[in-house]
């Protein structure tokens, strides 16, 4: 050691003569106190090593447990997101099955609904046909009325020419809704005391002439009403109402191409046998 040679030297120049001898007992003593001081210093320093390196030993271990720690949360990880992908995986596919599941439940509603519509079209149809057999009026769907006006008016009168008379009104009530002013209105009005005069239903048609009379009194329509008014009243027995409505058309719709018609049928009336007429 490096102090071991320099007190070596010191002995050497006291031995030599260099130095008197108190002076040489004080430096021995001094060197001596050194020499302790060093080896308290190295002491301490080999001890402040050994803590060090245990410290260092213990933080690598803790540093080594840590890795482990973290390695194992790693995997627990990985094995929790793996788990949980495959269950978003199967949730998927769940999905899946389920969209399709409904997807065909969609169509089978949609198929079953148009079969329903349909079933429902034949069926109305059928209650159509039975009412206009019965006699009974229904609503005419909107299917069947043309958006043009004259359409609508001339399939109103090909119903009439076919014979399918609850057709025909109700296209022709639908018609008089439609175009109040219109100059086929009052005609249309007509139509439908037509329809039911033809049915052999003059009290239902007398009703409807009479609105013709009163609505559309300046009408060409009115001189036909009152001619048929007669004949339903006629049907009813009612000869003298019959009378009055002919005579209404006799003298006041002096234009009319009816007014021989007219004249003609109160000499029929008047040569109804006994006990027709009840009024």
């Amino acid at each position: 050691m490096k102090h071991l040679g320099t007190i070596g030297v010191l002995a050497a120049l006291a031995v030599a003569g260099c130095y008197p001898k108190s002076a040489g007992d004080d430096l021995e003593e001094k060197l001596a106190d050194q020499e302790r001081r060093l080896a308290a210093l190295e002491e301490g320093m080999a001890d402040s090593r050994a803590r060090m390196d245990a410290a260092l030993e213990s933080a690598e271990a803790k540093v080594a447990e840590l890795q482990q720690v973290l390695e194992q949360a790693t995997a627990v990880v990985t094995r929790n997101s793996a788990d949980l992908g495959t269950e978003v995986v199967q949730l998927r596919e769940q999905l899946q099955a389920v969209e399709g599941s409904l997807a065909e439940l969609q169509n089978e509603l949609g198929n079953t609904q148009r079969q329903i519509g349909e079933q429902q079209q034949a069926f109305d149809q059928q209650i159509r046909r039975f009412a206009q057999k019965a006699g009974v009026d229904m609503a005419v769907d909107a299917s069947e009325v043309p958006d043009d006006k004259d359409a609508h008016y001339a399939a109103g009168r090909r119903a009439m020419e076919a014979g399918e008379h609850s057709q025909a009104r109700a296209l022709f009530r639908e018609y008089v809704t439609r175009y109040p002013e219109d100059d086929h209105t009052d005609d249309a009005q007509y139509f439908i005391g037509k329809a039911y005069l033809e049915e052999r239903r003059p009290a239902n048609a007398l009703g409807e002439f009479r609105r013709v009379i009163t609505n559309y009194s300046r009408g060409d329509a009115v001189d036909d009403a009152l001619y048929d008014m007669a004949e339903a009243f006629y049907q009813l027995h009612a000869c003298t109402d019959a009378k009055a409505a002919l005579e209404a058309l006799i003298n006041g719709q002096r234009n009319s191409s009816l007014r021989n018609d007219a004249r003609a049928k109160l000499r029929q009336i008047n040569r109804a046998p006994r006990g027709y007429c009840t009024s």
